[in-house]
């Protein structure tokens, strides 16, 4: 029995280590390739088999809360527990602070999504589970551990704060790439803005170390650009949902011309690559030069 116990705990140990070192010495391959892998595989599969039939269901919120989780274990298994994933109280307000381009964000989504059509309070619940789990599987993998990863990787290195931004940024970009097939247009516009307001997101991090602010305001923004869904009840029909779901009236409709609301949509996309432009500047500032040792001092341990 003592001989299957350690033999066990020889492959454990194996296998951690191999990850351990893959990670610490393929830092950036290893990124991209958990980062395809878990859009184009395990996203797009997971959709395609049950939001086909489904559109919006428990299962994506199952789904999300379940591969944060898997995340956390991983980077907690790898580095033995020593990883700090920012789950804390700590400097909650600066990273708040920090994370204010958010809000144009959230109003100018508003325009396209809030209506005056009753709430079902079924679609209510779950549009506010489904967004809080994609931000923090997102913040989780983007943020905790890819920008604290990066940090760690490139740790003496007098460029890797500017690294692990652009990095863990470009990256929050590629994993909006998944939409690319049935929007191109959309999806590149969606690439740029998220990118923009990623160097916000982890820059906040970086200063504060606190990923709470990320994950709420993270999910406010989402929410905010899905508020349709509440007014419109859950079925299985996929094209009588997406039909519902479009006919759902906004309330700028009601208050500006038919031409712009026509135009609204692109009208939304501008303004989002240029609030997502103002988010990147912010985020340079955050990181400015004369924060650099307070920024060292607060990332001194994993």
């Amino acid at each position: 029995m003592d001989n299957e116990i350690k033999t066990g705990q020889n492959k454990k140990a194996s296998v951690s280590g191999m990850l351990h070192d893959f990670m610490e010495h393929h830092a950036p391959w290893f990124w991209i390739i958990f980062s395809v892998v878990t859009v184009l595989i395990v996203y797009k599969s997971f959709s395609l088999t049950f939001l086909e039939k489904t559109p919006y269901t428990w299962d994506d919120v199952f789904q999300h809360y379940t591969l944060a989780l898997l995340c956390i274990i991983l980077m907690r298994e790898s580095y033995k527990g020593q990883f700090h994933l920012g789950f804390r109280t700590e400097r909650f307000g600066l990273c708040l602070l920090l994370c204010w381009p958010a809000i144009p964000f959230m109003l100018l989504n508003l325009l396209t999504s809030l209506s005056d059509q009753p709430i079902i309070p079924e679609s209510l619940i779950l549009m506010l589970l489904s967004n809080f789990a994609i931000g923090l599987f997102e913040e989780v993998v983007v943020r905790a551990i890819l920008v604290g990863h990066m940090m760690h990787h490139w740790k003496g290195d007098k460029h890797r704060v500017l690294k692990s931004v652009l990095c863990s940024a470009l990256l929050f970009g590629i994993l909006h790439i998944g939409n690319f097939f049935s929007n191109p247009v959309g999806t590149i516009f969606q690439i740029v803005y998220a990118s923009g307001i990623g160097v916000m997101f982890a820059a906040a991090y970086i200063r504060s170390r606190n990923l709470w602010p990320c994950i709420i305001l993270h999910a406010l923004v989402d929410l905010c650009a899905n508020l349709g869904h509440i007014y419109v009840p859950l079925q299985a029909d996929m094209a009588a949902y997406q039909e519902e779901l479009m006919s759902v009236p906004s309330l700028v409709s009601y208050y500006v011309p038919y031409d712009v609301v026509m135009m609204l949509p692109g009208l939304v996309l501008v303004g989002a690559v240029l609030i997502s432009i103002v988010a990147a500047i912010a985020g340079a500032f955050t990181l400015r030069k004369s924060k650099a040792q307070e920024i060292e001092a607060l990332w001194e341990e994993m």
